[in-house]
């Protein structure tokens, strides 16, 4: 038989064979997923755990180690993924994923409780390695920057109310709660019926957290409006009542919240974090500098902020404690076009704020603070490229831990970026 005649032989496809290779073998030595894992070995995390029924010698399947589900959460928001249905496709695919597993998937439901379950421990936590990392040199807390980003809410923009049409809603959704509980159908599955009383529950709970809200907003525009005529009705979000609407850097109005975050000017780590639904960043500055303080029990020698983040209260309180603020007063260019000093003291101003103003009229002062757009905003741009564009939880309690995990994910890849041992830092820090 002649070659062109004969059949083309090809190479068999055999996805039977099993692989004599281990997941850790197929993993690189240098990855980064092991020096976080062994980071995470490093931490206390009991305040994390969650009462036991699987114990030895008693029934129940064993339970996640904590370890684990605070390793993977870490690793994927740096990777920016912050879904626990996609977490959980991962952990059965990608190789990273796949070893801190073991190679044995994870149920994402154990996933999603974890992420928001733990407010206050995963807080208490952030700041324990920030000392370490203090302790070793590597955060100074000296110079500080101080900068707020508003990041959309997971509401809908078509369930705005009012309080009428929030207490309409909330008895029909006591109604269908109540239908809820006392169904029994043999056509429904007991997973479905426990997931149909979860939902009505959630939206009981979020319709009487925004009737809540919109008493208190239409309160406060009743208490600060000074015309005869009565202020326009307050309104709430249904799907996320601590939303709150707010200019956007492109201009639109949308459901937000408002982050703001510390970070170390020198190494440009995040040092504290709190969430707000305050359109405003201004009054934010002694809030974050006395969260600060309170955490690492020390002050910063000066925080660097945009214009509008303090009012003289602020200053001058600031000031006393030997922090110096450096930020451009308001409204400079105008002044300059108008030809007056922006720099000048006022007549109403203080002893403090006057040697503020006169501070920020010389080159140093100046010069040092062209410092802070790149650290401040390059710590919310990188959040940005790593797709946290958008919360995917809701309430400002659950908002807030997620701000956290991405405080968290920031500091840990920049410093594996850096080459830092991070688990050597700790371990160097509890000796």
């Amino acid at each position: 038989m002649s070659l062109s005649t004969a059949a083309v032989r090809y190479r068999p496809i055999d996805r039977s064979q099993v692989s004599p290779v281990s997941l850790d073998e197929q993993l690189p030595a240098d990855h980064e997923v092991r020096a976080l894992w062994d980071f995470v070995c490093q931490l206390d995390l009991t305040a994390l755990q969650r009462p036991a029924k699987a114990v030895e010698g008693h029934p129940g399947a064993p339970l996640l180690p904590t370890e684990l589900l605070f390793a993977l959460w870490l690793y994927a928001t740096g990777e920016g993924v912050a879904s626990a249905h996609v977490l959980a496709e991962k952990c059965t695919r990608d190789l990273p994923y796949q070893w801190l597993c073991g190679g044995r998937p994870v149920n994402y439901h154990s996933l999603a409780d974890f992420y928001t379950a733990h407010g206050t421990a995963l807080r208490a936590l952030f700041v324990e390695p920030i000392a370490a990392l203090r302790q070793q040199g590597l955060i100074t807390l000296t110079h500080v920057t101080l900068d707020g980003r508003k990041v959309t809410a997971s509401a809908s923009k078509d369930c705005y109310r009012r309080e009428g049409t929030l207490q309409r809603h909330l008895d029909e959704a006591a109604e269908h709660l109540r239908q809820v509980e006392a169904q029994r159908s043999a056509a429904v599955s007991a997973r479905q019926a426990a997931a149909q009383r979860r939902g009505a529950r959630d939206r009981h709970a979020r319709l009487e957290r925004a009737l809540v809200v919109v008493r208190q907003r239409q309160a406060r525009r009743q208490q600060a409006n000074r015309k005869a005529s009565p202020p326009e009705d307050a309104r709430a979000n249904e799907t996320d009542p601590d939303a709150a609407k707010m200019k956007m850097p492109d201009g639109g109005y949308r459901q937000a919240y408002n982050v703001e975050t510390v970070t170390d000017l020198a190494s440009g780590l995040v040092v504290t974090v709190a969430v707000t639904n305050q359109g405003s960043d201004n009054g934010q500055l002694g809030v974050m500098l006395a969260q600060l303080q309170q955490e690492q029990q020390a002050r910063p020698q000066a925080v660097l902020v945009d214009s509008g983040f303090a009012d003289q209260d602020d200053l001058e309180r600031w000031e006393q404690q030997q922090v110096q603020v450096l930020m451009p007063p308001k409204n400079e260019k105008q002044e300059r076009q108008a030809g007056r000093d922006p720099y000048a003291p006022k007549r109403r101003d203080s002893a403090a704020v006057a040697a503020w103003r006169a501070r920020m009229g010389e080159p140093t002062a100046r010069q040092q603070y062209q410092r802070r757009a790149p650290v401040a905003e390059g710590v919310h741009a990188q959040q940005a490229n790593r797709g946290w564009r958008r919360f995917r939880v809701r309430g400002l309690a659950k908002v807030g831990v997620e701000a956290l995990w991405q405080a968290w994910a920031h500091n840990v890849m920049r410093l594996l970026a850096q080459g830092v041992s991070l688990a050597g830092t700790v371990r160097a820090a509890l000796v």
